[in-house]
């Protein structure tokens, strides 16, 4: 999987960025234009909802504004098309599109120390896409991401151990707040803990649902059900969390989409190969992301066919690492990457 080391300030992190993958950006720029026309919304709406959320944008984090527009200006793009491609999860559902989404969380922790792992479920034509991103702003913390080009982030880790991942919800509710890409950043930045990213999660203006998972090099693990107007923490009380794709919360359950039987399968199988987990290891993480049960009716974690497991990761907080799949992770090896470069002795 390509990784692109960047630093400085977020303008020039985006300009090099841009620079740097300018084909890439563009391509993936018309496969996502090529998907809106396929749900029937067309590149006016799209930059019209791209603007409003710069809005929310602009309140919660203008450095990343400058980043987005750095990018644009090193690719060559006009940066509308560039906010927009940060605001994909969004778009459609604010447009009043529907959606399904695949992805798996789960997470083991003895209170001391958490791992954490997600199976990213999406169109398959988005796995050529997939970049790591190690990135240093001036002043800030270090942090490692997984991104599609173009995008300022998806999920990741910083270099204190905080894990942010999660899963979508097409929830029946969307609104207008801070887009997916730029909570996740936002979180890396200013948080080295679960407690203080679920307090971020639960006050800043959210505009579709989603699942977040987070765990920190302190042991910390939990997942979050998140709608418009709620975000509900579920703790591991049996030491161990997953999510899918839908809600369980009984405040919640009634805005989950209206096919959620993959997401339940899913859900019950992950949490029944937690519940029998011998060892809380790494090969154990591993051999769930490689599970096949109930693969004939495509209700499996790593799932295969034109939305299919396109990448995988294990994070270990305490390490300050992740073990990544560039593809399915029952044919592609776990490659381990650091937040930050191991310093040789001496």
């Amino acid at each position: 999987m390509k990784l692109i080391s960047l630093s400085g300030s977020h303008y020039e992190i985006g300009q090099i960025y841009g620079k740097a993958l300018a084909g890439e950006i563009r391509r993936f720029y018309d496969l996502f234009l090529l998907k809106l026309a396929q749900r029937d919304v067309s590149i006016e709406t799209a930059l019209n909802i791209a603007r409003k959320l710069g809005e929310y944008i602009e309140k919660y984090s203008p450095d990343l504004l400058e980043e987005v527009r750095g990018i644009a200006d090193g690719a060559k793009m006009e940066y509308q098309s560039i906010l927009s491609l940060n605001c994909m999860f969004e778009i459609p559902r604010i447009a009043g599109r529907k959606e399904m989404h695949y992805c798996t969380v789960w997470g083991v922790t003895d209170g001391r120390k958490s791992l954490a792992a997600q199976n990213l479920d999406l169109a398959s034509e988005y796995g050529e896409f997939l970049t790591l991103f190690r990135i240093s702003p001036s002043g800030e913390r270090t942090v490692l991401l997984l991104a599609m080009p173009g995008m300022v982030g998806m999920l990741g880790m910083n270099e204190d151990g905080l894990v942010f991942s999660g899963t979508t919800v097409s929830s029946k509710e969307a609104n207008y707040g801070l887009p997916k890409p730029f909570i996740c950043r936002n979180i890396l930045k200013t948080c080295d803990n679960v407690i203080d990213a679920t307090a971020f999660l639960q006050n800043v203006s959210r505009t579709t649902g989603g699942n977040p998972l987070l765990a920190d090099a302190r042991g910390g693990l939990q997942v979050l059900e998140c709608s418009v107007a709620k975000c509900v923490d579920l703790h591991p009380e049996k030491e161990y969390v997953a999510s899918t794709n839908h809600y369980t919360d009984d405040d919640l359950f009634g805005l989950s989409p209206p096919d959620v039987e993959s997401s339940k399968v899913r859900l019950e199988r992950i949490n029944w190969l937690l519940e029998h987990m011998k060892k809380r290891d790494l090969s154990e993480m591993f051999s769930f992301a490689r599970d096949h049960e109930h693969s004939p009716n495509n209700l499996s974690i790593c799932r295969h066919g034109t939305i299919s497991t396109v990448s995988s990761l294990v994070f270990i907080p305490a390490e300050r690492c992740i073990w990544i799949t560039n593809g399915l992770p029952c044919k592609t090896p776990f490659q381990q990457y650091y937040v930050k470069l191991p310093t040789s002795p001496g």
